[in-house]
C-alpha cells in the first residue's frame, strides 16, 4: 500500500522541480498565490495545497475589488453596486428579484415554474405584471413567445385596472405591442410593427427620462412607439402582459443575460457582476489548469532519480486515479477526490505527484466555481460560452479553440457526414476534461442545475426565427449539443432528465419557416398554379377573353422551372441542419456505452420516448383529441427518427437485406411490446385474451408469459381477488395523468426525482399500467429497439404529425381557391371593360344614361381592381409559404421515407391479415410488395386470382370464413383458424390483436403520399408505387368490414380511405387489379342488406364503381350548375382522406369500373337469396329518403319568407335529396347488371313479382311528384327556382336522371319478350303511373320546364332514342289497357273490390295464406312489412289473380 500511495503522490525534492511548481502555480494563478517560504522542499506541493486552500477566496475578492468600473459582461450596461439582498439603482423601486407577481393576475392563467417567470393564459383575456417599476431612467425587459396569437407586451402603472376584456395598453397610463394583429395599444390603437411568430424575442424598452417607448423584434427596431408616455412625479411602470386563450411566453427581466440587449438600456433585475467577475476569474485558472493536465499526459514531469523505478502495480493505481479526469468512459457515479483517500498526518504521503497536485488545484477552483454557478445568469453568460468555445462555436466574448473550430469547420464542410460516430469513437480531450473536472468535484444535483440552464438557453437560441436561409444559429446549437454529448455521463444525464423534462429533445429538430422577407430573397418570382379554362361557360364574351387572361403555356412552364430551382436552393440550404439533427438522433440511440452498471444511452432514450409518446399522443387521443405539442414539431420529429431508424436498419438490417422495416406478426400478440395499452382492433386486450385463448395457446404455448400475466390471481382463501393481473392493466388513472401545459410553458417545471432500476431483461409485459421506469444496466437488443422505435414512429404520426400534413394540404388547397378566384376577377374585369366600350361606341357625344353607366362600370372596375391587388398579394405570399412546403417539408426525400414507413407498415398488417400473402412471404422469405414474387413466376402479387367462396356457401368448419362455429373459449365471431401451411403459427383470428393506431397510421401514411404531397411532389416517382397501392386495395377490399375488427373509428377510418380510393382513375385500377378473393369480399359486404349497419358510405362507394356508365352520368360537376359555375376540378380535401354522406353532393370526375360491375353482375346473378334482400332493403332506404325530402319539401313550401326557414331544415332536406340520389343509382346499377331479378324467380328466391311491384311503385311516384303538377310537381318546381343556400343540387336532372335508367335497365329491347310484358304491364297498372310525366322527361318543345334534350353535352344520343322507345312502349301498353277495360262494372262486382280501399278490384294475393286485396294497397303494406294484414303470416311472395276466381 504504501509503494502505491509513494508512486501516486512521490517524492519531489529537486530544486529543478521547485522551480517548477512555483511556475505552475504561477501560470495558474498568478503572483498572488505564489510562496515564498522553500524551506520544507519535500512537503512543497502538498503545502501549496493547503496555501491556496486558504487564500484563493481571499485573492479572488480582492481582483474583483480591483475592477470597480468594468462590468462583468461586455454588453451588459455599467450599473450601481448592489447588496445582497436589495437592489438600490436609481430610477427603480422594487425587490432585487423581479418576477411575475401573482397577485396582480386577472383572469385565469397558470406560473408554470418556480422561477415565476413563465406564464399561460387559460381564459379569454389574462394579465399580470411583474414586481418591481421603473419610475425614471432607460429600462427594459425580453420575453420570448411561445405562440403567436393575441397578446399585449408592454408597460402599465400600478393604477391601472383589467378585467377579462380589457389588458395592457387598454387604459390610459398603459402602453403594448401586439405582433399577432400587428398593432399598437394605448386606449386607441393604430398598426405598428411586424406580425411576430413563436420563439420571436420581443425586446421592450422604456426611457422614462424623455417618455419614449420603443419595442425590439429578435435585435431589430420596430421603431419607436410611443414617444409621449406620461412620466414625471408619481408616475412608475410595470412590466405587464396581457395573453389570450392558450397563448404563452417566457419572461427575461434579468436574471439571465439578455439574447439581444440594447445599448444603454438596463434590466430590471440587476447582472450579478461581482459574481460574473468572480467566475471569469475561476474559468481563466481552469483553463490553465486544463492546459497542464494535457501536458502532464503527453511527457512526464521532472522527478528524482529514485521516482523512476516503478511498479506496475503503481503505475496502475495512478492511472485509476486519473481516470475519473481524462476518460470519458469512467463509471457512472463519482468518486471521491484522492485527497480524502491522504492520512494527513503521514509525512510520507504529503509528497505528491505532478498529476495529483494539478488534480487538487482543479478541485479547489471547481469547488469555488461552485459557489457561482448557482446562479443561471453566471451559467448562461460564463460557462456556455466556455463550453461553445471549446467546440469551435464562435461567441461573443471569447474566442474559441483553434483546434475545435478546424474540426468544425471540416465537419460542416463534410455536410456533417458521421458526426456522431467521430465523436463518439475520439472524444475532444479538452472538453471532455473540463467536464469530468465539474462531474468529479461538483455535486451531481448542482451539476443537473447547470446543464440544464445550458440547454434551455440553447433551446430558446434554437427556437429563433432564422435570419437568413442558412440556419447557422440552429446548426450552432444543436452542434453544441452533439458536443457535449459526447462526454458520456454527460450524455446520459441530458436524456434521463432534460430531454424529455422542461426542454423535449423534439424541440431541437424543428425546423422553423424564416420570415417572408428572408424567403423573398430566395424566390425571384413566386409562382402559382393557375386554373384551367372552365368548361361549360355560357358568356361568349368572357369564353373569347380566357387566352388573353391565362399566360401563355411557356411562360407558365419557364416560370414553374425558375421556382422549383429555387425551391431547391431551399432544400440545399436546409440539407446541413437536417443532417446534423439526424446526427445528433443517432447519439442518442447509441447503443455501445452501455456497461454492467450502466445502461446505454439508446436503452434509456427508448425508455424515455415511450412515455413521451404516451403523454404526447397516446393520452391526447384518449382525452383531449388534439396534441398538445405543435403539429408542425411533431412531424419534424417523426421525420428526423424516421430517417435515423431506416439509418440504423441500413447498417443492421434483420432478415433480408430488401426487406423493409416492419413489425413481425406475433409481436402483436407476445406481449413484447404494450402498445401502450391502447385498444385492439377487437376490443380490450383482456377481452381479447380470454376469448381468444385457445388461439393463443396454440400460437404461443400455455405456458407464455404473455397469457398467464391475464391470469386470476386467488388469493389465501381460494378467491380470485381480480380477473386480470396488474400487467393487464388498462389505461392510467387520473393521478398519473401529466400536466396540459406547451412544450414551451414547459421550460421551468422542477426536474423529476430519479426513478428506480429495473432488471435488464425486464420487457413491456412488466410494466404496471403506463408507469416510466428506467432500465437495467447494460445495451439493448438490437431487435427490440427497432420494434419499440417503429411502434413510436406509428403513434406519433398518427397522434400528432398528420395534423400538419393536412394543414399544409389546406394551405395548398387554399391557394388553388384564390387562383380561381383571381381568375373569376379578371373574367368580370373584361367583361366590364368590353361593356364600357360598347357604351362608349363610336359616338362623339353620351346621353345621360350612357354617362351614369359608365360611372357605374368604373366604380365597378375599380373595386374589381382592388380585390385583385388583394388576392395577387394574399396568391404571392402563399407562394412563399409552398416555396417552403416544397423546399424544406414535401421534399423528395421525405416522401421516399414515408413510402418505405407505408410499405412496411402494411407489410405487417397483410401478413397479420391474410393468410395467402402471410404464406406467400414466408415462402419468398422475402417481401412481396413493392416488387415481384418469384413464387408467382415473377407476377406482381395483384395478378394472383385466389379462389372466391361466398361466406354464404361455407361451411362453419371452412378454412377461410371469418364467422365460423364457436369453439370453447374462442370468439363466436371471429375465426379460429391457424395457418398450418408452411407452419405459419399465427390464427387469423388473431388479427384483432393489431392496435388500432397501426391501421390508422398506415392509411393515413398513403393519404399523406397520394393526396397530400401529391401533386406538390408526384407519387408516380416512388419506386413500384403501383404495386403498393395495389397492395393496399386489397387490404381495404377484405378489411373494410372485417368481422374481426369491432372499433367504429377503425371501420369508419377504413371505408372512408375506401370511398377515397374510387375517386380516382389510378387508384380504381388498382382496385380493379386486386386479386379476385378480395375483389369479391368488398362486393359481398356493398351488396349486404342495408338494414342495421351504416349504409351511406359503402352505398356511395358502390355507385362510384357506375359512376360514367349510368344515363347521363359522366360528369363531374351537375349539369345543371356546370353552365353557371364551370366544371371545375375539386380540391384534394375533397377527395381524400374523409368521405362521409355529404360527399354525395360532391361531384368528381366519372371511373366507371367495368371489372368491379362484373364482379357485382356475378354476385347478383350467383346468389339470388342475398340479391333480393339487398333489393329489398335498396327500395325501402329510397322510399324512406325520397319520401322525408317529399315532406319536408312540403312544409318548407308552406313558408314563404325564406328568412323564417331553419338553416337544420333545409340543410335536412338536401341531405335527403342527396340520399335519394344515391341510392336511385344504386338501383340502376343493380336493374342494368341483373334486371332478371325482377321476373325471374330463381333469381330473386321467389321474391320477384314483389320486387318488380315495388320497384315499379317508386319509379312511378318519384316522376309522379316531381314531374306532375297535380302530384307534387308544383312543389318541387317552386323549390328548384327559390334558390336556398345547400338546395342547388335539387333539380330535376338529379331526381330524373337515374330514373330514366332504371326505365331503360328494366326494359331492355335484348331481354325477353315475356319479362318485357311483366315489367311492362306492372309500371303502366302502377296507379301512380302518368304518361305526362314520362313525357315531361323528353319534352321537345322551346318552352318545355325541362328536357334531357337540353343536355347535350351530358345525355348521349343513344341514351335519348333509349328512352324515347320506353316511354313510346309504356304509353302504347296504357292505351291498350284502357282500350280493353269494361266501360262498367255491375252492383254485384263490389264484393269483389278490394277491402281496403275498395276503389280497386282484389286482384293480388298473398302466397301462402292466400289473402287477397288490390295491388297497390297490398305494394304500399309491403314497403314497412312482409307480414299479411289479415292473419299476420310471413309473405313469401304475392300472386295475380282474376277478380271473378276470387
Amino acid at each position: 500500500m504504501m509503494n502505491v500511495l509513494r508512486s501516486m503522490f512521490g517524492v519531489c525534492s529537486s530544486s529543478a522541480e521547485k522551480g517548477e511548481v512555483h511556475d505552475t502555480v504561477r501560470r495558474i494563478f498568478g503572483s498572488d498565490l505564489v510562496m515564498k517560504d522553500n524551506t520544507d522542499r519535500n512537503t512543497q506541493r502538498s503545502k501549496y495545497v493547503s496555501h491556496i486552500r486558504e487564500n484563493l477566496p481571499k485573492v479572488l475578492d480582492a481582483r474583483v475589488a480591483n475592477q470597480k468600473s468594468k462590468s462583468a459582461k461586455k454588453h451588459a450596461p455599467i450599473v450601481t453596486e448592489t447588496t445582497e439582498a436589495t437592489d438600490d439603482r436609481p430610477g427603480r423601486v422594487g425587490p432585487k428579484l423581479v418576477v411575475f407577481d401573482a397577485s396582480t393576475g386577472t383572469g385565469r392563467l397558470v406560473l408554470v415554474g418556480d422561477e415565476r417567470v413563465s406564464v399561460q393564459g387559460l381564459s379569454s383575456f389574462s394579465t399580470i405584471r411583474a414586481t418591481a417599476c421603473a419610475y425614471s431612467g432607460k429600462w427594459m425587459y425580453e420575453v420570448q413567445l411561445g405562440t403567436k396569437g393575441i397578446m399585449q407586451i408592454g408597460w402599465c402603472t400600478a393604477s391601472c385596472t383589467f378585467s377579462m376584456d380589457t389588458g395592457v395598453g387598454d387604459t390610459a397610463n398603459s402602453y403594448a405591442y401586439d405582433g399577432g394583429r400587428v398593432r399598437r395599444w394605448n386606449v386607441a390603437t393604430s398598426p405598428y410593427g411586424n406580425p411576430w411568430l413563436p420563439g420571436d424575442v420581443i425586446g421592450s424598452c422604456v426611457d422614462l427620462d424623455k417618455g419614449v417607448m420603443e419595442f425590439y423584434r429578435n435585435g431589430v427596431s420596430l421603431g419607436v412607439a410611443f414617444d409621449k408616455v406620461a412620466h414625471g412625479t408619481g408616475v412608475a411602470y410595470f412590466p405587464a402582459v396581457s395573453l389570450a386563450m392558450q397563448e404563452h411566453l417566457y419572461a427575461n427581466f434579468g436574471h439571465v443575460p439578455f439574447v439581444f440587449p440594447v445599448d444603454g438600456y438596463a434590466p430590471l433585475q440587476a447582472a450579478p457582476v461581482k459574481e460574473c467577475a468572480r467566475a471569469t476569474i475561476l474559468f481563466k485558472m481552469l483553463d490553465v489548469l486544463v492546459d497542464e493536465l494535457s501536458t502532464s499526459d503527453l511527457k512526464p514531469p521532472v522527478t528524482a532519480k529514485s521516482s523512476k523505478a516503478k511498479s506496475e502495480s503503481s503505475k496502475t493505481a495512478e492511472e485509476e486515479v486519473a481516470l475519473r479526469i481524462h476518460s470519458s468512459d469512467s463509471i457512472y457515479s463519482p468518486r471521491a477526490s484522492p485527497h480524502n483517500m491522504i492520512d494527513t498526518q503521514s509525512a510520507e504521503m504529503k509528497k505528491i505527484s505532478r498529476k495529483a497536485f494539478l488534480i487538487s488545484l482543479a478541485r479547489l477552483v471547481v469547488a469555488e466555481l461552485g459557489n457561482v454557478l448557482r446562479l443561471s445568469y453566471v451559467v448562461v453568460g460564463e460557462l456556455l460560452p466556455r463550453l461553445r468555445g471549446a467546440l469551435g462555436v464562435k461567441t461573443r466574448c471569447l474566442q474559441p479553440d483553434p483546434h475545435a473550430v478546424e474540426f468544425y469547420v471540416k465537419a460542416r464542410s463534410e455536410g456533417f457526414n458521421d458526426l456522431a460516430a467521430k465523436l463518439l469513437a475520439q472524444p475532444q480531450p479538452r472538453l471532455c476534461t473540463l467536464l469530468d473536472s465539474l462531474w468529479t468535484f461538483l455535486d451531481e444535483a448542482a451539476l443537473c442545475d447547470i446543464l440544464e440552464h445550458c440547454v434551455v438557453r440553447e433551446c430558446l437560441l434554437f427556437d429563433l426565427v432564422s435570419p437568413d436561409i442558412y440556419f447557422t444559429q440552429q446548426i450552432e446549437g444543436v452542434y453544441v449539443l452533439c458536443g457535449l454529448m459526447q462526454h458520456r455521463e454527460t450524455r446520459h444525464h441530458l436524456v434521463k432528465y432534460v430531454f424529455f423534462n422542461k426542454i423535449t429533445f423534439d424541440n431541437f429538430l424543428h425546423i422553423k419557416c424564416p420570415d417572408e422577407s428572408v424567403l423573398r430573397t430566395v424566390i425571384r418570382k413566386p409562382w402559382w398554379q393557375r386554373p384551367t379554362s372552365v368548361q361549360g361557360e355560357t358568356d361568349p364574351r368572357i369564353a373569347d377573353k380566357l387566352s388573353k387572361l391565362l399566360p401563355t403555356a411557356q411562360d407558365d412552364v419557364s416560370l414553374e422551372a425558375q421556382f422549383r430551382e429555387d425551391c431547391d436552393k431551399i432544400s440545399k440550404a436546409v440539407e446541413p441542419l437536417e443532417k446534423i439533427q439526424l446526427e445528433f438522433l443517432l447519439m442518442l440511440l447509441d447503443n455501445t456505452d452501455g456497461t454492467n452498471m450502466v445502461p446505454s444511452t439508446r436503452k434509456i432514450f427508448l425508455e424515455k420516448f415511450r412515455r413521451y409518446i404516451m403523454d404526447n399522443c397516446i393520452l391526447d387521443m384518449r382525452l383531449f383529441n388534439v396534441s398538445r405539442n405543435s403539429p408542425a414539431i411533431s412531424w419534424c420529429c417523426h421525420a428526423r427518427l424516421l430517417s435515423a431508424a431506416l439509418h440504423l436498419w441500413n447498417e443492421n438490417p434483420l432478415g433480408h437485406q430488401h426487406m423493409h422495416l416492419h413489425i413481425p406478426p406475433k409481436t402483436f400478440i407476445d406481449g413484447e411490446l404494450d402498445f401502450y395499452n391502447v385498444d385492439r382492433l377487437g376490443g380490450v386486450l383482456p377481452f381479447l385474451v380470454r376469448t381468444l385463448r385457445q388461439d393463443l395457446i396454440d400460437a404461443l404455448g400455455e405456458d407464455n408469459p404473455f397469457i398467464q400475466s391475464f391470469e386470476p390471481n386467488y388469493n389465501r382463501a381460494g378467491g380470485i381477488d381480480t380477473g386480470v393481473s396488474d400487467m393487464a392493466a388498462g389505461s392510467p388513472g387520473l393521478a398519473t395523468l401529466p400536466q396540459v401545459i406547451s412544450s414551451m410553458a414547459r421550460f421551468m417545471h422542477p426536474p423529476l426525482p430519479p426513478a428506480g432500476n429495473r432488471m435488464a431483461g425486464e420487457t413491456a409485459l412488466a410494466l404496471k399500467g403506463t408507469r416510466s421506469m428506467m432500465p437495467g444496466a447494460g445495451a439493448i437488443d438490437t431487435r427490440s429497439a427497432y420494434l419499440r422505435l417503429l411502434d413510436g414512429l406509428l403513434a406519433l404520426y398518427h397522434g400528432s404529425a398528420i395534423k400538419h400534413a393536412e394543414k399544409l394540404c389546406e394551405l395548398r388547397d387554399n391557394q388553388l381557391d384564390m387562383a380561381d378566384c383571381l381568375h373569376d376577377i379578371e373574367q368580370r374585369m373584361c367583361s366590364v371593360l368590353t361593356e364600357m366600350q360598347v357604351v362608349g361606341g363610336e359616338k362623339g357625344e353620351l346621353t345621360e344614361i350612357d354617362k351614369i353607366k359608365k360611372q357605374l362600370m368604373e366604380n365597378m372596375l375599380s373595386e374589381l381592381e382592388r380585390s385583385k391587388a388583394v388576392y395577387e398579394e394574399k396568391l404571392q405570399a402563399g407562394a412563399l409559404q409552398m416555396a417552403w412546403v416544397i423546399g424544406a417539408v414535401w421534399t423528395k426525400k421525405r416522401q421516399v421515407e414515408l413510402a418505405k414507413h407505408f410499405a412496411g407498415t402494411l407489410h405487417s398488417l397483410r401478413i397479420a391479415s391474410d393468410p395467402d400473402y402471410a404464406n406467400h412471404a414466408q415462402t419468398t422469405s422475402k417481401e412481396i410488395l413493392p416488387g415481384k414474387s418469384s413464387i408467382l413466376g415473377g407476377v406482381s402479387y395483384a395478378s394472383l386470382q385466389l379462389e372466391y367462396t361466398s361466406s354464404s356457401d361455407q361451411s362453419p368448419q371452412s378454412p377461410t370464413s371469418r364467422v365460423t362455429t364457436p369453439r370453447v373459449s374462442s370468439n363466436p365471431q371471429i375465426g379460429p383458424t391457424i395457418r398450418e401451411a408452411n407452419n405459419v403459427e399465427f390464427a387469423e383470428s388473431l388479427f384483432a390483436f393489431v392496435p388500432e393506431y397501426h391501421v390508422d397510421a398506415m392509411l393515413e401514411l398513403c393519404n399523406t403520399l397520394r393526396l397530400y404531397m401529391h401533386p406538390t411532389v408526384p407519387v408516380q416517382q416512388v419506386h413500384e408505387w403501383e404495386e403498393l397501392v395495389v397492395s393496399c386495395a386489397a387490404f381495404l377490399c377484405a378489411e373494410f368490414a372485417d368481422q374481426r375488427i369491432v372499433l367504429a373509428s377503425t371501420r369508419e377510418s377504413l371505408v372512408q380511405t375506401l370511398a377515397s380510393f374510387a375517386t380516382q382513375p389510378a387508384t380504381m385500377r388498382a382496385i380493379e387489379r386486386v386479386p379476385l378473393k378480395q375483389q369479391m369480399s368488398m362486393v359481398e359486404e356493398l351488396i349486404r342488406p342495408y338494414q342495421n349497419r351504416a349504409w351511406a358510405q359503402s352505398n356511395w362507394v358502390l355507385v362510384r364503381f357506375w359512376h360514367g356508365s349510368g344515363f347521363g352520368f359522366r360528369h363531374r360537376q351537375w349539369p345543371h350548375l356546370a353552365a353557371k359555375y364551370g366544371d371545375r376540378e375539386p380540391t384534394v380535401n375533397n377527395l381524400g382522406a374523409k368521405v362521409d354522406a355529404g360527399l354525395m353532393s360532391q361531384c368528381f370526375g366519372p371511373c366507371p369500373s367495368e371489372v368491379i360491375q362484373s364482379r357485382v353482375k356475378e354476385y347478383l346473378k350467383g346468389h339470388p337469396k342475398e340479391a333480393a334482400a339487398f333489393l329489398n332493403s335498396l327500395l325501402s332506404q329510397l322510399n324512406w329518403s325520397f319520401s322525408e325530402f317529399f315532406t319536408m319539401m312540403q312544409e318548407m313550401d308552406r313558408i314563404q319568407v325564406d328568412a323564417h326557414l331553419e338553416p337544420r331544415q333545409i340543410k335536412l332536406c338536401a341531405t335527403c335529396f342527396d340520399l335519394y340520389h344515391g341510392l336511385a343509382r344504386a338501383l340502376e346499377m343493380a336493374l342494368c347488371l341483373a334486371p332478371e331479378i325482377l321476373t325471374k324467380s330463381e333469381a330473386s328466391d321467389n321474391q320477384n313479382d314483389l320486387l318488380l311491384g315495388r320497384t315499379c311503385q317508386i319509379l312511378m311516384a318519384v316522376i309522379s311528384r316531381v314531374c306532375v303538377r297535380g302530384g307534387g310537381g308544383a312543389g318541387f318546381r317552386r323549390l328548384v327556382t327559390r334558390g336556398l343556400p345547400d338546395t342547388d343540387r335539387v333539380h330535376y336532372y338529379v331526381a330524373l336522371a337515374p330514373v330514366a335508367g332504371c326505365l331503360i335497365g328494366m326494359l331492355d329491347p335484348k331481354l325477353s319478350a315475356d319479362h318485357l310484358t311483366k315489367v311492362t304491364t306492372s309500371l303502366v297498372t302502377e296507379p301512380l303511373f302518368r304518361a305526362d310525366g314520362l313525357e315531361f322527361m323528353i319534352g321537345k318543345e322551346k318552352d318545355a320546364l325541362f328536357s334531357f334534350y337540353k343536355y347535350p353535352d351530358d345525355v348521349t344520343l343513344e341514351e335519348l332514342k333509349a328512352l324515347v322507345v320506353v316511354v313510346d312502349r309504356l304509353k302504347a301498353a296504357r292505351d291498350d289497357i284502357i282500350r280493353n277495360r269494361s266501360p262498367g262494372s255491375s252492383g254485384g262486382q263490389s264484393d269483389l273490390l278490394c277491402t281496403i280501399c275498395y276503389a280497386r278490384p282484389a286482384d293480388t294475393a298473398f302466397t301462402p295464406c292466400g289473402h287477397h286485396s288490390c295491388r297497390p294497397c297490398i305494394m304500399q303494406h309491403l314497403l314497412n312489412s312482409k307480414q299479411c294484414f289479415f292473419c299476420k303470416a310471413e309473405i313469401d311472395s304475392v300472386r295475380e289473380i282474376e277478380p271473378a276466381n276470387n
